[in-house]
């Protein structure tokens, strides 16, 4: 379980890496997909696994199933309190929609980079 959680965080960070290099989205994509990502983040503060899982494309859904999404409550509850989303971008590279959502808590910040392809299914998921 641990290989493939490497891996899709190995994917999850080309992505990320070949959106720096992304393009700027328009303000109303931009807000649609930023909806989109405090939605999964807030889901994920509830460790609601199930409903993020079922926003998953297939090929997440193959690579990160709920059981290893478990795995993501000690550093989410780590960072204490969710406050609120302190920042947010958007990018689009070849198709996929890159967020990244700077989450403020408690104790620490969190950065989220969540990515989606054009069926605004969740294609990648990062916490740092």
């Amino acid at each position: 379980m641990k290989r493939s959680l490497v891996i899709v965080f190995s994917v999850v960070l080309l992505l990320f890496l070949v959106a720096c290099g992304g393009n700027k989205v328009d303000e109303s994509t931009a807000e649609q997909y930023i909806t989109k990502a405090e939605t999964i983040i807030n889901l994920l503060n509830e460790s609601n696994y199930e409903e993020v899982y079922a926003m998953f494309s297939d090929e997440m859904k193959e690579g990160f199933p709920v059981v290893a999404m478990e795995e993501l409550t000690p550093i989410i509850e780590g960072a204490g309190n969710f406050e609120k989303i302190d920042k947010a971008s958007v990018e689009e590279e070849k198709g996929i929609y890159v967020t990244v959502n700077v989450a403020k808590y408690s104790h620490e910040n969190r950065m989220y980079t969540i990515s989606f392809n054009e069926d605004e299914e969740v294609v990648g998921l990062y916490i740092k």
